[in-house]
């Protein structure tokens, strides 16, 4: 049995960028701050029951710089790729759109990471969740230079949480069960739907497509 069910450790992540439709997925940069702030701001409310309690006495710039040092850290460590969805569409160009991540890459047998997205207020019913988590797929599944390469990703979404909910069933990822309270979110113990899929699915959706 020796070498079975081994885990590789990650190696560093380069930076990554994708063009969609109507974003451009990157990196957030130092110079993002004020507009990282206003979305913070129009979406406190929205985002409220999904997100975890800040610590007390935090800023939105304290937030905006624990984003920055999160991505850079895991970018080095190869653990998470956190990319911001700016508008790019001619119109309203810079404006920043959602949040979208992959993260706790694991490689070796499992090459595996866990999927995360948030989307602005002002911009919901958009289509641009949908857009956003499609692009992410296709980073999380396309061979590097150009993506990680991974097999598996899966996303847990609170169950009460419908708009989340429908951009799973949108994007084909596939229900596998319901952890029970499963992450401590806004000071309670919640219950998350637990989806995923593979490489294989994911390709087998372009094919019918």
């Amino acid at each position: 049995m020796a070498g079975a069910g081994q885990l590789t450790g990650p190696a560093p992540l380069l930076p990554i960028e994708r063009r969609t439709r109507r974003m451009l997925l990157r990196a957030l940069e130092p110079g993002d701050a004020r507009e990282f702030a206003r979305v913070l701001e129009v979406s406190r409310a929205e985002w409220a029951p999904w997100t975890p309690s800040r610590p007390a006495g935090s800023s939105d710039g304290d937030v905006f710089e624990q984003e920055l040092e999160r991505a850079a850290n895991g970018l080095a460590a190869g653990t998470h790729l956190r990319l911001a969805g700016f508008l790019d569409n001619g119109r309203d160009d810079g404006r920043l759109a959602g949040l979208f991540s992959l993260n706790e890459i694991v490689r070796g047998v499992f090459e595996s990471a866990y999927a995360g997205w948030s989307v602005s207020a002002d911009q919901t019913r958009r289509g641009l969740g949908t857009e956003g988590v499609e692009a992410l797929l296709d980073l999380a599944f396309d061979e590097p230079p150009t993506g990680l390469g991974l097999h598996r990703v899966q996303a847990n979404i609170i169950s009460r949480n419908a708009a989340s909910l429908r951009i799973a069933e949108k994007v084909g990822l596939r229900r596998e069960g319901l952890a029970l309270r499963y992450l401590r979110i806004a000071g309670r113990w919640e219950d998350h739907l637990m989806f995923a899929m593979t490489r294989e699915e994911r390709r087998g959706r372009g094919d019918a497509g």
